[in-house]
């Protein structure tokens, strides 16, 4: 099968605009740092993401919002926390075995020196290749964060692990996750399993955000009333995710968990004012959700 047609199923995202190259300014969450770093970018379709939505109906969602109804290049937004000594990396992208315009993410680390031999953790938010696969360098089967140990949700883990998953996930995944399944393995030894409000590090918890994978859950950086949620793909598309969070999205193996999660998680970040980090959101990813008209709107900082 095609890379392109693999990331297809995978990313399930298009930002407003052209990808950016990711702003280095930090959010500051008490004594935490915040920061964003690109893997470089991804492509999909529409027909894909919106597999039961007829064309004019998404057609009527972009006219409203100002845009064309078109496919443009997806960024991946991998986040950086600080918090001491620790340099935390929040996914890990897609290596070297997945699109040629990603897998950057040692790149843009180079670019702002931090050496990978820095990264001392690296959490996962769930275990789709382009969140997972770049822990591993494919073509010499090691480590690309040597110095890191690792967290995954544990529901994640107990899913993606299994001998069969090839059988309990849609065609389109089917190769991906016995890949997945093959760089959890790989990483074991060093594999640590967390449950939602469980602690990752100080100041660092996990969110349950399910539906888009069995497990996946988000990460919360707080300090007091100061909060920032790197929600990875319980977001992913800064108009659809937003505008019609009920809709069906093709690359989430539960589709009606996923809507729900939406609904509270646009909720909570509205009610709570709460800066949002998606790892597929336009530009940096960094923004805040609003209330607008019916439904909600992405406000990118």
């Amino acid at each position: 099968m095609l890379l392109a047609g693999l990331a297809a199923g995978l990313a399930g995202a298009w930002p407003t605009g052209t990808a950016s190259a990711n702003p280095i300014a930090a959010l500051k969450v008490g004594g935490a740092s915040v920061e964003t770093a690109s893997d470089g970018t991804l492509s999909s379709s529409l027909a894909f993401m919106l597999p039961d939505t007829p064309r004019e109906e998404m057609e009527a969602v972009f006219k409203a919002e100002g845009q064309p109804a078109e496919a443009t290049p997806i960024p991946t937004n991998a986040s950086l926390v600080r918090i001491g000594s620790e340099v935390i990396l929040i996914d890990a992208g897609s290596g070297n075995s997945f699109q040629p315009t990603a897998g950057k993410l040692g790149e843009t680390l180079e670019s702002r020196n931090i050496p990978r031999e820095a990264i001392t953790q690296v959490v996962f938010t769930h275990a789709h290749p382009d969140h997972l696969w770049g822990a591993v360098d494919d073509f010499e089967d090691s480590e690309r964060f040597p110095n890191a140990r690792y967290v995954v949700p544990a529901a994640e883990w107990d899913f993606w692990t299994r001998e069969d998953v090839e059988t309990l996930v849609p065609d389109w995944l089917k190769g991906l996750s016995v890949g997945s399944r093959r760089t959890l393995r790989r990483l074991e030894a060093k594999m640590e399993r967390r449950k939602p409000g469980d602690s990752i590090a100080p100041g660092l918890t996990y969110v349950a955000t399910p539906g888009h994978t069995p497990g996946h859950a988000s990460v919360l950086v707080e300090a007091g009333r100061e909060q920032v949620l790197i929600g990875g793909d319980a977001l992913n598309h800064a108009v659809l995710s937003f505008r019609r969070p009920a809709w069906a999205f093709g690359s989430d193996l539960d589709r009606d968990l996923a809507a729900h999660t939406r609904f509270a998680l646009l909720d909570r970040l509205a009610n709570e004012r709460m800066t949002l980090i998606g790892f597929h959101l336009p530009g940096s990813g960094v923004g805040r959700v609003e209330r607008w008209g019916d439904a909600y709107r992405f406000v990118p900082a």
